[in-house]
């Protein structure tokens, strides 16, 4: 066994040598993703261990690192490291979890038709802080709303209406050029 090689690298070393696919996860630098059944990655850890041994008599009874150590493995996981353990990104030293180059950093709004940016982030987030907090609790309220079916034609509520049969001015719907 290396003794200078990190344990992930001879972790998927051993999935390898067993016959499984193994790659990094997008989500954490340290997770890996493989095919190998539960069975055979305690069977590898198990095998790691009788490598590196563990203080046994640090280990609760009663705990489940002590019960899943306890077992024989039924594999013999080869540490050996293979080439193609660590990936040709890695071995490049390529940058793969960059931090956030600023707070709130991502995908921005986009662009104004005018041809001038939108406003910012923070910006949409303070001008629409707090929009929905007055709810309409009661049904005058509604008079405010220009009426949907009003505007289609088809609203046969009339003056029952709990909503405004008002024409609105700068909508654009419902204007007709002449």
């Amino acid at each position: 066994m290396h003794c200078n090689t990190p344990p992930l690298l001879q972790f998927r070393s051993a999935l390898l040598h067993a016959g499984f696919r193994v790659s990094l996860s997008h989500a954490c630098k340290n997770a890996l993703k493989t095919d190998a059944p539960p069975a055979v990655l305690w069977d590898i850890m198990r095998c790691w261990e009788k490598c590196n041994p563990v203080k046994r008599e640090r280990l609760s009874e009663t705990s489940p690192a002590f019960r899943i150590l306890s077992a024989e493995p039924t594999l013999q996981a080869c540490f050996d490291v293979r080439e193609d353990a660590n990936p040709q990104s890695r071995r490049r030293h390529l940058t793969r979890y960059q931090e956030n180059p600023q707070a709130n950093w991502g995908p921005k709004a986009r662009a104004k038709g005018s041809g001038g940016i939108s406003s910012t982030l923070e910006d949409k987030r303070k001008q629409f802080q707090n929009k929905r907090k007055a709810p309409v609790t009661d049904a005058s309220q509604l008079k405010n709303f220009p009426c949907k079916k009003f505007r289609k034609g088809t609203c046969n509520r009339g003056d029952e209406c709990c909503y405004s049969h008002e024409p609105q001015l700068g909508s654009g719907e419902g204007q007709k050029m002449e």
